[in-house]
C-alpha cells in the first residue's frame, strides 16, 4: 500500500523517522535508530486517498518514561546556540541561516538570541578548532580531532550540537553519493536514519528523496515531500526550484495539487510549461486535443518571444488537428528564428498538406541530410508532387535530384510516383521502367503493378501485361480485370489506394486485349494511345530513367549504334542520335534529335526525320503532333501509308477508349485503306459492334477469328453475345 502523505512525528529525546523506511526491503519497519534531534517532519503513516497534505512543524514532547502526571510540568531542554553563535562570529552566512532553521524547526518556542554576534567566550582554541574545521567542510578532521582530545583527556566529551551537526553533515554527504550514483533505496534510507536532514535548512535533501521516490515508482511519495517544501519554506527560488522538479517528474494532476500551494502568482512560469507540456502531447497525438487557454497562452508566449520553440510546437499541434495553414504560418516564423531541422520538417510537411508541393519539395532539398525525419518529408513532398493531376511542369533541376533521391534511398513510392508522372504526362516507355524499378524494390507494391500493367497495355505489350496480371491475379481484383473481356472500363475509383496520392491521369479502358502491331522502321519502341494533351509540358522523362534499372531493362535499353548515341553536329548525325534514342525508349529526347535533323539535313534526311518524328510522338501518345509531323514534309508514299494506318489506328484507339463505338468502327474503314486489318484490331472491332449492340455483326467477326486460330479471346465474344440476347430474350 502507498503511503500518501508526510505527517509530523516527534520525539522528546529523539524523533525517529520510521515513515520512510517503511519502503525499505520487505517493506517492515526497520529496527528503531538511536536517538537523534528532532526532524521538522517525518512519514510514519498513510494519508487518506486525496487528502489535502498540510505538513506542519514538529514539537519535541516530553521524555516517554516519566509517569503521565509529571510529563506537563517537565521543562524544555536547554537549547546549544554554539553553532549558531560560532557562524555569526565567523560571517557564514549560509551555515549561520541552515542553523537558525534548524533549531527554529526543532524547538519552536525558542527565540533566537539578540546578542549572536557577541563572541563566543574564549578558554577552549580545541573546541573552537574543531568548529572551524566543520565550517571548513574538513569533516574527517572533525572526528580525528575529537578522537585525539577523548584520548588525551580523560572525561572530556564533545558537545552533542557538534556531534549532531557532524553526523548529519556526514549524512547529507552520503545521501548526497547515493543520489549521484542512482541507489535510489540507500538515499531513502538515509533519510529514514536522518531525519533531521530533510527540513527547509536542507531542501536539496528533500528534494534528492522525493527523486527516489519517483524513481522507484511511488510518486505520490514525491509529491508529498514537495508539498512539505511549498507548505514551510519561504526562499522563492527554492519554491520554484521544486515545482520544476515536480513538472519533470508527476503527472499533471498532481502537479495541479501542488500549485494550490502557490503565493503571488510566483509559479506563472511552471503554467506555461503545462501548457506546453499538453500541446507538446496533443502535437504528437491528433486524439488528443488541449483548452483554448492553453492555446492562448502559448501563442502569446510565441509571438512574444525570438526562439523557434513555440512556434514549432503550436506548428505541428495546428497541423496535426485540421490546420495546415496555421501550421505553415507558424513554421514560417520558427525558420526565421533559426529553428533548424524540426521547422523544416514541420513546413514542409505543412506546404504540402496546403497542395504546395513545388514549395515542399523546394524546401524539402535543403535539408535532406539533416536527419530521416526531414528527409521523409521530402520523399512524401515530392510522392504527392510528381501524383498531382495534372502532372506539373517540372524543371530538369528539380526532376534530376528527385530521381537521384528517389534512386539513393530505393523508395519504392517516390520510383511509382514517377512512373505515375509520366504515364499521366503520356511518356509511357518511362512509366514503364519506373514501374518496373519499383517492383524491384519492392514486390509487393499493388499500385507499382497496377501501373505497370496499365503502361504495358498502353504499349499494347500484350505478353507482358499477360504476365503481371498472371502474378497478381490473386492478389488485386482491379489488376485481374484488365484481362476480363467483359469487363467495359476501369472506374476512376479504381485508382492507386487513396493513401499513395497516385491515380492515372484518366481511366484505362480494357474491354480486349490489344494486339501487337507493324512496328516503325529502325525503331523498336511501339506507339502507345492517345494521351490527354496538357496545357503545360511536364518534363521529359526519358531524360531521367532510374539509376539502378532492373536487368531486363538494361538489356533492352543498350545503345545500338557503335556502343553510343552520338551527337548532333550534322543533319545526318542529327538523324541517327534520334533513331537511336527511340530504340532506348527516349522518345521525348528522339524528338528533339529529329528536330534539329529537319532543321539542318538534306531533303531526304527530313523525310527519314519527320518519320522519326511522328514516331516519337506516337510513342508518347502525342497524335496531334505525330500527324503535323508526318505531313510537314514528302514522304515516301510507302512510309506515307504506313504512317497514316498508324495514326488512323490511334484515332481508333482513342474514340473505343472514349466509348464512341460507332465513330470508331468508321475510322476501321478508313484505316482499311491504306492497311490491312491486324487481329487485335479485328478483335476489337468485334467487341465495337458488340458494345454498339450490333450483335449478328459482332457475332460473324468473332466466329472468323475463332475459325482462323481458335482464340479464347473470340469465343469469349461470342460467349458474351449469347448471355446478352438470352437476357433480352426474356
Amino acid at each position: 500500500m502507498h503511503v500518501k502523505s508526510i505527517l509530523l512525528a516527534a520525539v522528546a529525546s529523539g524523533a525517529i523517522f520510521y515513515g520512510l523506511g517503511r519502503f525499505g526491503q520487505g517493506g517492515e519497519l526497520p529496527p528503531a535508530p538511536k536517538p537523534s534531534m528532532p526532524s521538522a517532519f517525518a512519514l510514519d503513516q498513510p494519508a487518506a486517498e486525496g487528502a489535502e497534505i498540510k505538513p506542519e512543524l514538529a514539537q519535541a514532547p516530553p521524555p516517554a518514561n516519566l509517569p503521565a502526571g509529571q510529563r506537563q510540568a517537565q521543562p524544555a531542554p536547554p537549547v546549544d546556540e554554539s553553532a549558531l553563535r560560532y557562524f555569526a562570529s565567523q560571517g557564514d552566512t549560509r551555515r549561520f541561516e541552515a542553523e537558525l532553521a534548524r533549531l527554529r524547526a526543532l524547538y519552536p518556542q525558542w527565540k533566537p538570541p539578540t546578542d549572536l554576534n557577541t563572541p563566543i567566550p574564549a578558554g577552549d582554541p580545541e573546541l573552537e578548532r574543531m568548529w572551524k574545521l566543520f565550517a571548513e567542510g574538513k569533516l574527517s578532521e572533525v572526528r580525528a580531532a575529537i578522537a585525539g582530545r577523548s584520548t588525551k583527556e580523560t572525561g572530556w566529551s564533545p558537545p552533542a550540537d557538534l556531534v549532531q551537526q557532524l553526523d548529519q553533515a556526514e549524512a547529507a554527504q552520503r545521501l548526497v553519493n547515493a543520489s549521484n550514483a542512482r541507489q535510489w533505496e540507500q538515499v531513502i534510507r538515509i533519510g529514514t536514519e536522518t531525519p533531521a536532514l530533510l527540513t527547509c535548512a536542507n531542501v536539496d535533501a528533500l528534494w534528492r528523496v522525493a527523486e527516489a521516490f519517483v524513481q522507484t515508482e511511488r510518486r505520490d511519495r514525491a509529491r508529498d515531500a514537495y508539498s512539505y517544501i511549498l507548505a514551510n519554506c519561504e526562499k522563492a527560488e527554492e519554491r520554484l526550484g521544486t515545482m520544476q522538479k515536480a513538472l519533470s517528474t508527476l503527472q499533471d494532476e498532481q502537479v495541479n495539487a501542488l500549485m494550490a500551494l502557490e503565493r503571488q502568482n510566483e509559479f506563472a512560469s511552471i503554467r506555461d510549461e503545462l501548457a506546453r507540456r499538453r500541446i507538446g502531447r496533443a502535437a504528437e497525438d491528433p486524439k488528443l486535443t488541449v483548452s483554448a487557454d492553453d492555446l492562448r497562452r502559448l501563442e502569446v508566449l510565441a509571438n512574444a518571444a525570438t526562439t523557434p520553440d513555440d512556434p514549432i510546437l503550436l506548428g505541428f499541434y495546428a497541423l496535426h488537428h485540421g490546420e495546415p495553414v496555421k501550421a505553415s504560418d507558424w513554421f514560417r516564423m520558427a525558420l526565421a528564428r533559426n529553428g533548424g531541422a524540426k521547422a523544416a520538417e514541420g513546413a514542409v510537411l505543412a506546404f504540402a498538406a496546403n497542395g504546395k508541393y513545388q514549395e515542399a519539395e523546394a524546401l524539402g532539398s535543403q535539408w535532406l541530410e539533416a536527419g530521416p525525419a526531414n528527409r521523409k518529408a521530402y520523399l512524401d513532398a515530392l510522392t504527392a508532387l510528381l501524383t498531382q493531376e495534372p502532372p506539373p511542369r517540372l524543371e530538369a533541376v528539380v526532376l534530376e535530384r528527385i530521381v537521384k533521391t528517389v534512386s539513393a534511398d530505393r523508395y519504392a513510392l517516390g520510383a511509382a510516383a514517377l512512373g505515375w508522372y509520366a504515364y499521366n504526362s503520356g511518356q509511357t516507355v518511362p512509366a514503364e521502367h519506373w514501374f518496373e524499378t519499383a517492383l524491384a524494390w519492392d514486390r509487393e507494391h499493388e499500385p507499382a503493378a497496377f501501373g505497370l500493367a496499365l503502361a504495358r497495355q498502353r504499349l499494347r505489350d500484350v505478353a507482358g501485361l499477360r504476365a503481371i496480371v498472371a502474378e497478381w491475379r490473386g492478389r488485386s481484383q482491379r489488376i485481374a480485370d484488365i484481362l476480363d473481356p467483359r469487363r467495359r472500363h476501369l472506374s476512376a475509383r479504381e485508382a492507386p489506394p487513396r493513401e499513395t496520392g497516385i491515380r492515372p491521369a484518366t481511366p484505362e479502358p480494357v474491354a480486349v486485349e490489344r494486339m501487337p502491331r507493324a512496328q516503325a522502321p529502325e525503331a523498336s519502341p511501339r506507339p502507345p494511345t492517345a494521351a490527354r494533351r496538357l496545357t503545360t509540358e511536364p518534363a521529359p522523362v526519358d531524360n531521367y530513367l532510374p539509376a539502378e534499372r532492373p536487368p531486363a531493362l538494361r538489356e533492352a535499353a543498350r545503345p545500338v549504334r557503335g556502343g553510343s548515341c552520338g551527337s548532333s553536329g550534322s543533319g545526318a548525325a542529327a538523324l541517327a542520335r534520334g533513331w537511336c534514342l527511340l530504340n532506348l525508349k527516349r522518345p521525348a529526347s528522339a524528338m528533339q534529335a529529329f528536330e534539329v535533323a529537319m532543321r539542318t539535313g538534306n531533303s531526304q534526311v527530313v523525310a527519314d526525320a519527320a518519320a522519326g518524328k511522328a514516331y516519337a510522338a506516337l510513342q508518347q501518345g502525342l497524335t496531334n503532333e505525330a500527324t503535323a509531323a508526318a505531313t510537314s514534309a514528302a514522304l515516301p508514299p510507302a512510309r506515307r501509308r504506313e504512317l497514316s494506318a498508324l495514326l488512323l489506328s490511334e484515332r481508333f484507339y482513342a474514340q473505343y477508349d472514349a466509348k464512341n463505338f460507332n465513330a470508331a468502327l468508321l475510322t476501321l474503314e478508313e484505316r482499311a485503306k491504306y492497311a490491312p486489318e491486324t487481329t487485335d484490331l479485328m478483335l476489337m472491332r468485334g467487341w465495337s459492334y458488340f458494345n454498339a449492340r450490333r450483335y449478328e455483326d459482332a457475332r460473324r467477326v468473332f466466329r472468323a477469328l475463332y475459325k482462323v486460330n481458335r482464340s479464347s479471346q473470340a469465343l469469349s465474344g461470342l460467349t458474351a453475345i449469347d448471355d446478352a440476347t438470352q437476357r433480352n430474350r426474356y
